[in-house]
């Protein structure tokens, strides 16, 4: 229940954040858009990997985006909300700073959650998802 309720806070943080941030339209805006549409690429390519996978839940996807990072639903959302940090530039503004906060701790908070899921995959799955861990980096580089 308290990762429901960290998790929906972690949805909401940003969207009143970004109430109060002035966007300009200025390079960082534009680099922030295309950091943005580049994030949901990397969400599209997860869900059409996943879609075209018969057995969804009991077997190891390990083709498309997959085979590139073990996590790109993770990291796809990482890249989105970094798009809005840069889209929203402003080191000068006090609420700016409370986005970049947020970010890095939710990047933190992110990480962990990950390496849960990485425990459980290997209960569920096994050898085959530890040989998978040796293939895939975690993100698009190995740590």
């Amino acid at each position: 229940m308290l990762w429901v309720i960290a998790f929906t806070l972690s949805l909401i943080a940003p969207l009143a954040l970004t109430w109060f941030i002035t966007f300009s339209i200025n390079v960082a805006f534009w680099i922030g858009l295309c950091t943005i549409i580049f994030g949901e690429l990397v969400f599209a390519l997860g869900f059409i990997a996943m879609r075209e996978h018969p057995e969804k839940k009991q077997a190891l996807v390990d083709w498309g985006i997959y085979k590139v990072s073990r996590h790109s639903h993770v990291l796809a959302g990482n890249i989105c909300i970094l798009g809005v940090v840069i889209m929203g530039w402003n080191p000068d503004s006090l609420v700016y700073i409370g986005l970049l906060i947020y970010f890095v701790l939710l990047l933190i908070y992110l990480h962990f959650g990950v390496l849960d899921a990485e425990r459980s995959n290997i209960e569920k799955f096994g050898q085959e998802y530890i040989d998978y861990m040796k293939r895939v980096p975690r993100y698009f580089w190995k740590i």
